[in-house]
Formats: structure tokens, C-alpha cells, sequence
């Protein structure tokens, strides 16, 4: 009995994180919605500063992410996004990151958040977040 339902939770776990993968598979456009980065020069401490959107796509390759904007290619690399301790169901989301860039992927609403953070520049702080579509 107790074999019979750790066999089903592992089936269960192994669907769940299966859809992750093949989603990914197909190349995506993403737009951003919101670009917010941090202002520095003549601005208060802290100031925002709204930047020009931007569309990019998205095109996985075992656990690379190549990102590619404007003719330029960007390599993550990337991992499943693990729940939070109060949250019970596992995300259908994947993390990537290099070496100042972070981006979160939800491959259910195709939504994306990506960060920018170089602790050698405090230019250089970005937040945006966005949509994307599969090509």
C-alpha cells in the first residue's frame, strides 16, 4: 500500500516537472513590460528612472538559455525553480542566471521577471518583467 502510493507521488512529481522542459524546447519572444533602473546621476539617492522596453527571444539547449537582443547572444545557465517553504506544489518555472543577470521564467503564464545587479557599478541596477509568446 505504502509502495503503491510512494510510486504514485514519484509518477505525480516526474509529470509536474516534465512540462518545464518541453515548454522551454520551442524558442520564445519576450517584451518587456516594465524597465526600472536605478538613476544615479543627477537624481536623488535612489531615484528611478524608467528605460525603453525592449523585445528579445529566448531559446533553450540543455541547461543553457541563450538570451538574444539586438544581435547580441547572452548564455545562462539554468535550473527548476523550487517552491518556497509555505508553498506545498512545485513551480513550473526555471531560474537562469550569468554572471550579473538574473531571470525568472513562469513557462504556465509565459511571464518573466530579470534582474541586473553589478556590485562594481551602481549604474548598472535594473529590474524588469514582461511577457513572452512562443515563435
Amino acid at each position: 500500500m505504502i509502495a503503491k502510493r510512494v510510486a504514485l507521488a514519484g509518477a505525480l512529481l516526474l509529470l509536474s516537472i516534465t512540462p518545464s522542459a518541453s515548454q522551454l524546447r520551442r524558442p520564445l519572444t519576450c517584451t518587456e513590460d516594465v524597465s526600472v533602473g536605478l538613476d544615479m546621476a543627477g537624481a536623488a539617492e535612489g531615484a528611478k528612472a524608467p528605460r525603453k522596453p525592449r523585445t528579445f527571444s529566448l531559446v533553450s539547449s540543455g541547461g543553457l538559455l541563450t538570451v538574444i537582443s539586438a544581435g547580441r547572444s547572452d548564455y545562462y545557465e539554468c535550473q527548476p525553480a523550487s517552491p518556497r517553504l509555505n508553498e506545498r506544489t512545485p513551480r513550473n518555472a526555471i531560474k537562469c542566471q550569468n554572471g550579473v543577470y538574473f531571470l525568472l521564467i513562469d513557462l504556465n503564464k509565459l511571464n518573466f521577471v530579470e534582474a541586473q545587479l553589478n556590485p562594481e557599478d551602481r549604474n548598472e541596477v535594473k529590474v524588469s518583467y514582461g511577457t513572452c509568446r512562443g515563435l
